[in-house]
C-alpha cells in the first residue's frame, strides 16, 4: 500500500497523459473541430507527436534514476508530477503543430523516470522472486489507463464548444489536472528507503533490509559508478533484452495508439464505439497481467513466461494482414466483429513485457547497475514508442 499501489497511481496517471492522442485523435473526426483540422495537422505531423514525447523520455531515463535515488521516491514522484500535469493542460492552449510538436516533446521530460525509476524502486523492497507479479500489477495500470481514456475521451466528446473549447483541450485539461491534484497524496503516500523510512520501526527495518542478498540495490550505494556503465554495456544480455523488449513494445505502443482509428476505419465504427470497444479490449487484458506475473514468480521461469503470450499476438495480426491485402472478405466471409476479436489477441503483447523486465532487474548487481541496466531495458519502450507510430500510419494507410 505505500510502495506498489502508489506506483501503480503514477503510471496510471502518466500512461493516460502521454498516451491519450490516439483517443482524441478521433473525436469530432471529419469536422472543422478535430484535433487535426484545428491545428491543421498534415502528414505525418500527428505521428511524429505521438513519437516526439519519446525521445525526451530516453535521454532522460538514467537521469531520472540518479535523481531518484538521490531523493527519494517521496519527494521525486509528486515533483514531476506537477510538471508532467502543467504539460499536458499546455496541450489545451497550442495553435498549431509547432505547438503541439514541442509541448509533447518537453512532456517526456518529467514523464522520463516513471517506468524505469518505479522499476528500481521496487528492486530496493522486493526480492527477485516477488518481483514479477509486483511488476505485472504496476504494468496493469497502463491498461487501465488506455481503458479509462477511452471511456473519458466518448465522455468528454460531448462537451464539444462548451466554454468555447473543443471536446479535444476538454480532455487534455480534465487529464492534466489529476496528476496535480493527487501529488500531496503521493507525497504523504509513499516511502523513502528501507534505511531511512520513518514509517518503519527498528524490527521491521532490519527486515526490510536484510531479507535481501547480496547485490541488492541500497540506498547507500555510490549515485553513480562509470564501472558500472562500462559493465553492463559489454554483457550480450544488455542487447538480448533490449531486443525482446523493443520488438514487444512496438507492437503493443503502435496497437495502443492507432486501435481506435483502426476500429473507426477498418471495421468502420463510429466514434463512440471506437473508443468505448477499445477500452474493452484494455479491460481484458488487466486480470492476466498479474496471473502471468503470479505463475512467473510461482513456478520460478521468466523465458516462456514471455515467449507464449507474444506467440498468441500472432494469429490476430496474421488474420489484420490477410484482410488488409484481401478487403473482399471484410464483412463478408469474416466478419467486422471477427475481425475485431482478433484485437484481443494482438494485445496478449502487453502482459509479457512485466515478465521481462522483472528477468532483467533480477540479473542486475547492486544499486549502480539497477540504475544504468533499468534505463537501458526501459530505453527499448521509449525506441519502441518512436517506432510503432510511424510503422502504424504506414499500415493504417496501407488499410
Amino acid at each position: 500500500m505505500r510502495v506498489l499501489f502508489p506506483c501503480c497511481i503514477i503510471y496510471f496517471l502518466a500512461y493516460l497523459d502521454r498516451g491519450n492522442l490516439g483517443n482524441v485523435k478521433i473525436l469530432g473526426a471529419k469536422t472543422p473541430n478535430s484535433l487535426e483540422n484545428t491545428l491543421h495537422l498534415h502528414g505525418k505531423q500527428f505521428n511524429w507527436a505521438v513519437s516526439i514525447t519519446y525521445f525526451a523520455v530516453t535521454a532522460g531515463l538514467l537521469p531520472s534514476n540518479i535523481f531518484m535515488k538521490k531523493y527519494s521516491a517521496k519527494y521525486y514522484f509528486p515533483i514531476v508530477m506537477i510538471v508532467w500535469g502543467a504539460m499536458v493542460m499546455a496541450i489545451a492552449g497550442v495553435k498549431n503543430a509547432a505547438g503541439l510538436l514541442s509541448v509533447r516533446f518537453l512532456l517526456g521530460v518529467p514523464e522520463a523516470g516513471v517506468v524505469p525509476s518505479c522499476i528500481m524502486y521496487f528492486a530496493m523492497w522486493y526480492k527477485p522472486s516477488e518481483r514479477a507479479f509486483r511488476i505485472a500489477i504496476f504494468h496493469a495500470f497502463n491498461c487501465v489507463a488506455s481503458a479509462v481514456s477511452s471511456f473519458l475521451a466518448s465522455a468528454i466528446g460531448k462537451m464539444e464548444g462548451t466554454g468555447g473549447l473543443h471536446a479535444w483541450q476538454w480532455v487534455f485539461l480534465i487529464e492534466g489536472i489529476l496528476p496535480i491534484v493527487l501529488a500531496p497524496a503521493m507525497y504523504w503516500t509513499l516511502l523513502t528507503f528501507p534505511e531511512t523510512s520513518t514509517a518503519l520501526n527498528e524490527r521491521e527495518r532490519f527486515i526490510a533490509i536484510n531479507r535481501f542478498g547480496r547485490g541488492a540495490a541500497r540506498q547507500t550505494d555510490s549515485t553513480f559508478s562509470w564501472a558500472a556503465l562500462i559493465r553492463i554495456f559489454k554483457r550480450p544480455s544488455t542487447y538480448v533484452f533490449f531486443i525482446a523488449q523493443t520488438s514487444s513494445c512496438t507492437v503493443a505502443v503502435a496497437q495502443a495508439t492507432f486501435l481506435p482509428t483502426i476500429l473507426s476505419v477498418f471495421l468502420k465504427f463510429n466514434t463512440t464505439k471506437a473508443n468505448i470497444y477499445a477500452a474493452y479490449t484494455y479491460i481484458f487484458m488487466i486480470p492476466i497481467y498479474p496471473f502471468i506475473g503470479w505463475h512467473s514468480d510461482w513456478t520460478r521461469d521468466r523465458m516462456w513466461h514471455f515467449i507464449f503470450p507474444m506467440v498468441c499476438c500472432i494469429p490476430g495480426y496474421a488474420v489484420w494482414l490477410y484482410t488488409s491485402t484481401h478487403p473482399e472478405v471484410r464483412g463478408t466471409s469474416i466478419s467486422y466483429m471477427a475481425l475485431y476479436g482478433m484485437a484481443f489477441l494482438g494485445g496478449m503483447c502487453r502482459p509479457a513485457q512485466p515478465v521481462l523486465l522483472s528477468y532483467r532487474s533480477s540479473t542486475l548487481y547492486g544499486a549502480a547497475e539497477q540504475a544504468v541496466g533499468g534505463a537501458a531495458a526501459v530505453a527499448s519502450l521509449s525506441i519502441a514508442s518512436i517506432m510503432g507510430p510511424q510503422v502504424r500510419a504506414a499500415r493504417v494507410s496501407c488499410l
